[in-house]
């Protein structure tokens, strides 16, 4: 029996079942913005730049990249204050959230504007579908910088650097692992939730 006493819509989540030239991972995710997703993980976890093409059908997706990038991260392509980071966490305030209070937020956001933004009940799956609207616009993601809600693990930050995105920002906490591998690879963050920021951000006063 499901009783309700808060009327707040149910977060959706399936398992996806994403294809890059030929490699399958297992995706949990929200089952919308498929293309978006397939695109962003061919990118952030494999690393191919280069989208040749998109196919969904169902929860499947097959996605054909080829140009791996290098995984170098321009510095000094952000520059930014630390009062407009601090602004930008007001674009992860979106209907999705309010109408369930269970997904992520994550916008990739050049010069204060949106470039792109998603939702989902994964955090690693948000920042896959934002990098996989934007790449599919053909945005120079070297430019741009993540604003993002959830926690800022290694794993993200390594999803950031695959993609060359020099900056993420979160209002959540950042962990050890993430600030050790911020500062090895060149990948900067700042988490106003721990006070802290990483590496070579150009934070303007």
């Amino acid at each position: 029996m499901i009783r309700r006493f808060r009327e707040l819509e149910i977060a959706k989540e399936a398992r996806v079942r994403v294809s890059v030239n030929g490699v399958v991972a297992e995706v949990d995710c929200t089952p919308d913005m498929l293309r978006e997703l397939g695109a962003g993980v061919a990118l952030t976890k494999f690393g191919l730049k280069d989208i040749k093409a998109v196919e969904v059908n169902g929860i499947e997706v097959r996605v054909v990249a080829c140009e791996k990038r290098e995984n170098e991260c321009r510095r000094e392509s952000v520059r930014v204050s630390l009062d407009e980071l601090e602004e930008s966490l007001k674009l992860l305030d979106v209907p999705e959230y309010r109408r369930t209070r269970g997904y992520h937020i994550a916008a990739v956001v050049r010069g204060g504007a949106i470039v792109a933004r998603s939702y989902d009940v994964s955090r690693h799956s948000v920042l896959a579908k934002a990098v996989g609207s934007a790449i599919l616009e053909s945005v120079d993601l070297e430019s741009c910088y993540i604003v993002f809600s959830g926690r800022i693990s290694k794993s993200v930050v390594e999803m950031c650097h695959n993609a060359g995105i020099p900056l993420i920002v979160s209002k959540a906490a950042i962990f050890d692992s993430a600030i050790d591998f911020c500062l090895r690879k060149g990948v900067s963050a700042v988490s106003f939730a721990s006070g802290v920021v990483v590496g070579s951000v150009m934070l303007m006063e």
